[in-house]
């Protein structure tokens, strides 16, 4: 048993990558094992902003996308590897029978669990790697990782709040006043056909297919679908650039729906088209400014009209590195969803934190988000991970806490 850092190549496969610390095993002649993943917690305090309702706050431990993988490969020759991965989803907090919200009989179980992340199985090539499962589609896009060597245009804090990330509460959000759109359910996309390309001085690219994202595969021939079973798909193409001090990539994504039902205050299919476009600089002094934009439009999405629901949304990410210390500044903002004034939303972020490894850190980060008087926005997982928290159409939103990334 040995630890090495995992080849990138099987990396660009996941909407996050594998972690560079895992501990291998070597089966036989030419299959290797890996073992490894990420316990995320952290300790918050939260309070629904701008608001008359009688709870408003809320101290507890809370989970940030803890995961256990098991990866592996076998050498086929001729430059061919059987890959796979199995990524299992797990919270430090609770229990799986916890239920996600006071008097729900949905549990945390059921947003978790055994091959619940990105899981696949395919091939390696000189090539690129083509795999069939269950992946990360556009959500991810422009993130960074330090711990495990992603770059990217966007956020780049080496540990996070998971309701605080930028990413998913305002770049993977349509809101209305009728609610939230996100982008393909809850991140992640099964059905998938995926293909990644090898780096080549620093540019790499990623296409993929799935008939259906959402797994939902039981409305062939329903009654009342709004469309034919046949007709949907979700096509989803990557290019990105990381050489040296910049990154810069560049995402688009066409979903339709397949065999849906349509359901009030909704009069047709809520297709999806977006792209998202970022750059980013590192300077020799540990300074990083980045900016990315993201323009998404779901087709039918203002409730009770035949109309489409478009907003321009943009990050700007601030950063400095020195020694083993970190601090993050980042403003991001929906603009106002078409046909639908004041409907957009803001988010500022600040954090510092402290590398005790290239794979262990502790930091705080602070979050305030505030939603326009008809935004729709909620910050990421606060609907379940703190039930009453989560805020309304012009309700803000605001969350101090103490976390912890260990990589392994």
């Amino acid at each position: 048993m040995q630890k090495k850092i995992l080849p990138l190549a099987l990396a660009l496969a996941c909407g996050m990558p594998l972690a560079s610390h895992a501990v291998d095993f070597k089966v036989g002649a030419s299959t290797n094992l890996s073992i490894s993943g990420l316990v995320a917690v952290g300790l918050k305090s939260g309070e629904v902003t701008d608001t008359t309702r009688a709870v408003q706050q809320e101290t507890r431990v809370d989970d940030n996308t803890s995961r256990l993988i098991f990866s592996g490969n076998t050498d086929l020759g001729n430059g061919l590897k059987a890959i796979f991965r199995i990524e299992n989803r797990y919270t430090n907090d609770t229990r799986p029978s916890t239920p996600l919200t006071p008097g729900s009989a949905t549990t945390v179980g059921a947003g978790t669990g055994w091959a619940d992340g990105d899981t696949w199985g395919g091939i390696s090539s000189p090539w690129g790697n083509l795999v069939f499962g269950k992946s990360v589609l556009y959500y991810t896009d422009t993130i960074q990782a330090t711990a495990v060597g992603l770059k990217g245009a966007g956020e780049s804090y080496r540990i996070w709040d998971a309701n605080g990330l930028a990413i998913y509460n305002i770049l993977s959000e349509v809101g209305t006043k009728g609610g939230n759109f996100t982008t393909l359910g809850l991140t992640r996309a099964q059905n998938v056909i995926r293909w990644d390309s090898p780096a080549v001085n620093g540019l790499d690219a990623s296409v993929a297919y799935s008939k259906n994202p959402s797994g939902d595969e039981n409305h062939f021939g329903c009654a009342g679908c709004a469309v034919d079973y046949e007709s949907g798909g979700t096509w989803y193409g990557r290019v990105r650039y990381n050489n040296g001090p910049l990154s810069a990539s560049f995402s688009v994504l066409n979903s339709k729906v397949q065999g849906d039902v349509v359901a009030a205050p909704y009069v047709g299919p809520l297709d999806k088209t977006a792209y998202r476009i970022g750059a980013a600089y590192t300077f020799d002094s540990g300074f990083r400014i980045g900016a990315v934009y993201d323009n998404t439009k779901v087709r039918n999405g203002i409730p009770g009209a035949a109309a489409d629901a478009r907003r321009g949304a943009y990050s700007l990410p601030v950063s400095y590195n020195w020694g083993p210390h970190a601090v993050y500044l980042t403003y991001s903002r929906a603009n106002d969803t078409s046909g639908l004034a004041d409907s957009g939303a803001k988010q500022l972020n600040a954090g510092y934190d402290y590398m005790f490894a290239k794979n262990t850190y502790v930091g705080v980060y602070y979050t305030k988000f505030k939603n326009d008087a008809n935004g729709g926005y909620s910050p990421y997982l606060t609907g379940s991970a703190l039930g009453a928290t989560s805020p309304r159409p012009g309700e803000g939103f605001r969350q101090l806490s103490l976390d912890l990334n260990y990589w392994f």
